[in-house]
């Protein structure tokens, strides 16, 4: 049962290192997306009265654990940023993110993972570009809540100054499971949700439709004046299924609850929607944490084809 007590859940779209800054080509919806999916979850951990959160708990695709069924837990205090891509200008490798992630609090979610049967490891890794990239600019200064509603989506972000958390807000990530199978990644999301009664916003980051393939191609012919990115036979299908999946009715068990979510994977759309799952995995993540009498709501949704981008909340 949910009660108002309790932290949300959320599945943001995030956007790679050029949305982060909105500069050198950043794709505008990611910026929007990014500042859209954290309007939220900063409005429930420091606006929202009463305030129902002070931690924040992501589950990102990366980086995937080797090891079979063993997950990786950061437990870096300092939450040092990891610059996990590859050739992009080098102001982007400078980029700040300022948060923490106290030892009593990672020892704690490692504990619970542990009572909960998940494997987990601690390590100490830092945050990588699928946390830090939204967060540039969700926390961006000044805060959200410092700025009138009507600013705050048109602030941009700053490429030069850096990005703070507040004090009150930790932040500790966990690795998504080796397993690609969509029943993993729920029963990971379902063995979380106790987390949410002490605080914790269990947030998935990944994207609703991600083909980098299909999007630099896409990129390259706007770039010479070919128009905007647009919807595709297969962006539109998966999309429609993905929400239908994450919005399901409350039902009385889990099974009910996960029943169209669970074979998504098996549609034709999924494949070029996701050539690989990681990006996709951690809604299922997402949609495990809410509580079968759940009902999720999507808060934001845009179709660009391969880059598909949506938020849902429960909670």
């Amino acid at each position: 049962m949910v009660t108002a007590t309790k932290a949300p859940v959320f599945f943001i779209s995030h956007g790679g290192p050029p949305s982060s800054t909105g500069v050198d080509g950043g794709n505008k919806c990611g910026n929007f997306t990014s500042k859209a999916s954290f309007e939220g979850l900063s409005s429930s951990v420091l606006i929202g009265k009463p305030k129902i959160s002070t931690k924040v708990y992501m589950v990102g695709p990366q980086p995937q654990q080797s090891l079979s069924q063993v997950h990786a837990l950061n437990v870096d205090e300092r939450n040092p940023l990891v610059y996990d891509f590859y050739g992009f200008p080098d102001h982007f490798y400078k980029q700040k993110v300022e948060s923490s992630n106290p030892s009593n609090v990672s020892a704690l979610v490692l504990e619970h993972l542990r009572q909960s049967g998940v494997q987990a490891l601690p390590v100490k890794r830092g945050i990588d570009h699928g946390v830090w990239c939204p967060l540039k600019v969700a926390f961006q200064k000044p805060l959200l809540e410092d700025l009138p509603s009507d600013n705050a989506e048109s602030q941009p972000a700053s490429i030069n100054d850096p990005s703070q958390l507040p004090p009150a807000l930790s932040l500790t990530q966990l690795s998504l499971p080796a397993s690609d199978a969509s029943l993993d990644s729920l029963k990971l999301g379902a063995a979380l949700r106790r987390l949410r009664d002490q605080g914790f916003a269990i947030v998935g980051g990944g994207m609703s439709v991600h083909n980098l393939r299909e999007a630099m191609k896409a990129f390259a012919l706007v770039g010479r004046g070919f128009g905007a990115l647009q919807p595709t036979p297969y962006s539109s299908s998966f999309l429609s299924a993905l929400t239908e999946a994450m919005t399901a009715p409350p039902a009385s068990r889990d099974e009910d609850k996960w029943a169209k979510a669970i074979n998504l994977d098996k549609r034709q759309d999924f494949l070029p929607s996701h050539p690989t799952p990681e990006h996709f995995l951690p809604a299922l993540v997402a949609l495990g944490a809410a509580h079968s009498d759940e009902q999720g709501t999507e808060t934001f949704a845009l179709d660009e084809g391969p880059m598909g981008w949506n938020m849902y909340r429960w909670g």
